[in-house]
């Protein structure tokens, strides 16, 4: 489809309940200690996505798509996919 979605948060604009609820899902993830890039494995029409962490003191990119989502990374995107949809309203 050739669409791209971006969205940008800064946990200080969040509501505190919504940026625990990411901060946990990040934890939950181990996001700190996925590799940049994990192993391709294409479908057709899946998505491909980019998640980058920044912080005073660090930035972590991991790049990904649906054919290779781990288990534990997967409630983090759900959920910043559903921020983009609202976000696109």
């Amino acid at each position: 489809m050739g669409r791209t979605v971006d969205l940008t948060i800064d946990f200080q604009d969040l509501p505190e309940d919504e940026a625990v609820t990411l901060r946990t899902l990040l934890e939950e993830a181990n996001f700190l200690s996925l590799a940049e890039h994990l192993p391709p494995n294409p479908i057709p029409d899946g998505f491909s996505y980019r998640i980058t962490v920044e912080t005073e003191r660090i930035e972590h990119t991991v790049y990904t798509s649906d054919g290779n989502v781990p288990d534990s990374l997967r409630p983090l995107l759900d959920e910043l996919s559903r921020q983009a949809r609202l976000q696109g309203r």
